[in-house]
């Protein structure tokens, strides 16, 4: 049986705590440099792309650096607050190409929200109005209406919906099926990897391809083939490439510990074969067993 579920008001207020990176990044093209001051960085796009300190998920994650419009050529990271000496219509502009090229931290507002903003971080486009984020300007908003907007961004990650927990649900599940992560980070290796081991520690990391299945071989797991899921068995998914896009557990029959996502507002849940069918029935999938 499903059950609807949501965050916690402590949950979204930790959300708030860290939403928006101390790191200030916006996206440009070549047509800004001659507006922009010596005091900020100018980073090629590959560079950034490579760059192993704006990889983590903290800044990742907020940016939506996957999700880059493709006329951006160069990142600029400035100290807080650098923006505020442009000229009006060099900062109108940026921001503007922000909403434009999808970078993150671009959230809609509504009109009581607005009246609470400063015109010098909103852009209007297509009849709606957003805020560009930066670590002054959302300290700035009130509780109330940091929780409301996190509240909707949230939401638009994933349905706030899973399997009720029962008497067959392995303990060590129980406390995180149908929750939300407070961190970055934690992704669908690491879920199962948690649930797969009962190593608790395991489910709050990022966890990447070959670290999962190093350490589900080192766990006694092996690759069975012309089988179907067992409770106990871990399920991955594989691209035409061969690479590896998605884990999974499973519970019990037609029932399995996911995370669709390494984003905080994926939340840890228990879904049916329909949802995961649904989100990567594209891929090949195999099923490696305790054996």
């Amino acid at each position: 049986m499903r059950e609807k579920f949501e965050p916690t008001f402590d949950e979204i207020e930790a959300w708030c705590q860290t939403f928006v990176p101390k790191e200030t990044l916006y996206w440009i093209d070549s047509t800004f440099f001659e507006e922009l001051p010596s005091s900020v960085l100018i980073l090629p796009r590959g560079e950034f792309s490579r760059h192993p300190a704006y990889k983590n998920p903290y800044l990742s994650n907020a940016y939506l650096t996957w999700m880059m419009g493709e006329g951006v050529t160069h990142v600029v990271h400035t100290p807080l607050n650098t923006v505020d000496s442009l000229r009006q219509d060099v900062k109108s502009r940026l921001l503007e190409y922000q909403v434009k090229t999808n970078r993150g931290l671009v959230l809609p507002l509504t009109v009581e929200q607005r009246n609470e903003v400063s015109d010098d971080a909103i852009v209007e486009k297509d009849g709606e109005t957003f805020i560009v984020l930066d670590e002054s300007n959302w300290k700035n908003l009130s509780t109330e209406t940091r929780h409301s907007l996190i509240y909707r961004y949230a939401k638009e990650w994933d349905t706030w919906e899973g399997e009720r927990c029962d008497e067959r649900t392995p303990a060590h599940l129980v406390t995180y099926a149908n929750t939300f992560p407070i961190y970055e980070g934690s992704n669908c290796l690491a879920a199962t990897l948690f649930a797969a081991t009962q190593h608790e520690w395991m489910i709050h990391q990022w966890i990447h391809p070959e670290t999962f299945l190093q350490t589900i071989q080192q766990s006694g797991f092996e690759t069975v083939t012309d089988a179907v899921p067992e409770p106990g068995d871990v399920l991955t998914f594989w691209s035409e490439q061969e690479q590896l896009v998605h884990a999974s557990y499973c519970v019990q029959e037609n029932i399995y510990f996911n995370k669709h996502g390494q984003v905080r507002f994926n939340p840890w849940k228990l879904i049916d074969h329909d949802e995961l069918s649904k989100h990567w029935g594209s891929y090949h999938m195999r099923i490696e067993r305790s054996v």
